[in-house]
């Protein structure tokens, strides 16, 4: 099992415990190409990969090729926005499912869930991943209840 998700704080207790006990991921990956870009960053990032799972940031177009190597491995990817899940999408990685687990609010974001807020590029986002076959789910924690993308729709509208 994998899990490709959009989480602004990207790895963090969630990610690592939450769904890394669920998954028991090889590898816990942020696709970011900013982060990727900063050694140092980067760096503080992975602290919070837990040991005898292996790190990695690289840049979202990148995905396809350092996971290409790894085939059979499970992992955990985490995206920072929907957008870049999208873009991941574009540069040729196939992925069906994708958890929306955290976005916060910042001006003009729109609450959906108490943890997931958005802007209106992201349900234009949301909607090309769904014509493309991308099943988009919003769930922060295994044990919790997911939504399906009609339920953020939907919240969406009103």
């Amino acid at each position: 099992m994998n899990l490709i998700r959009v989480d602004d704080r990207l790895i963090h207790g969630q990610v690592s415990v939450g769904w890394g006990t669920r998954i028991n991921p090889e590898y816990m990956i942020i696709a970011n190409d900013e982060i990727a870009s900063d050694p140092g960053t980067s760096e503080l990032y992975l602290l919070g990969v837990p040991d005898g799972v292996k790190g990695a940031v690289i840049p979202v177009s990148e995905v396809k090729n350092y996971l290409g190597k790894a085939e059979k491995a499970s992992y955990i990817l985490v995206l920072s926005s929907i957008q870049d899940a999208l873009r991941l999408l574009d540069s040729g990685f196939g992925f069906t499912g994708l958890n929306i687990g955290g976005i916060h609010d910042s001006e003009g974001r729109k609450e959906i869930i108490h943890y997931v807020f958005l802007f209106e590029e992201d349900i234009k986002a949301i909607e090309e991943l769904m014509k493309r076959g991308v099943k988009v789910t919003v769930q922060d924690l295994p044990a919790n209840r997911k939504y399906d993308a009609e339920y953020i729709l939907n919240k969406w509208k009103f």
